[in-house]
């Protein structure tokens, strides 16, 4: 015991410091220094795409015969809320081979094309997203209205247009980032494009509308 006794006041000193030590409260969470999140990036409201659309195939018919064509597409969509969209969409026929008529004129470089301008309802995209697919802006299964003309100038001839109206059902999705696709067809009522030809007074026929194109789009 008489050796213990000089270590004694080291023992209780060494004690004193473990209980101090494991009374100290620990830091909150909340108390610790927080960074600040970044706020969510908002979604663009404003769709370009350039590329292809295949359908216009189905709208070259016998009068300008089946001539190898390169049928580019522009368009801008425009978000004005998460399901409604505005666009418009141009559309050009450009000739790789061109034909020579029987008065020896050839064929035009750019003989067809479209422009349309309408509106487009995405619908369904809560049920999408809960089922996990594709969905957001620009991106869904859709319902339109378009108006539309079409062009056609086979010869130095003059320009026939072809005006109509066209409910359309429709599907956009993104394959990746910069590419995508859409195809949507539909129905219509227009100009009959044969009346002017015939110089007979225009009437209204059945119109159809086949698009599917392959696009760029940012």
């Amino acid at each position: 015991m008489r050796l213990l006794r000089p270590l004694l006041p080291g023992f209780l000193l060494v004690a004193s410091a473990t209980c101090s030590l494991g009374q100290t409260a620990p830091v909150s969470p909340a108390a610790a220094a927080t960074v600040p999140a970044e706020p969510a990036a908002a979604p663009d409201k404003l769709l370009l795409k350039v590329g292809v659309n295949a359908g216009r195939a189905f709208r070259w018919g016998s009068y300008e015969g089946w001539i190898s064509r390169v049928p580019v597409s522009a368009a801008a969509e425009y978000a004005l809320s998460s399901k409604f969209t505005v666009y418009t969409q141009l559309d050009a026929d450009i000739s790789l081979r061109r034909r020579v008529s029987y008065y020896g004129e050839r064929s035009n470089l750019l003989a067809s094309g479209a422009v349309g301008v309408g509106g487009r309802y995405y619908y369904n995209q809560a049920g999408r997203a809960r089922n996990n697919r594709a969905h957001g802006p620009f991106i869904g299964n859709y319902l339109a209205v378009e108006a539309h003309t079409e062009v056609r100038r086979l010869y130095n001839q003059t320009a026939e247009f072809g005006p109509s109206i066209n409910l359309l059902w429709g599907m956009q999705r993104r394959i990746n980032r910069s590419l995508l696709f859409d195809l949507n067809a539909g129905i219509g009522l227009g100009a009959n494009r044969s009346d002017a030809v015939l110089g007979t007074p225009g009437s209204t026929t059945i119109t159809t509308q086949l698009n599917a194109s392959l696009y760029f789009g940012r």
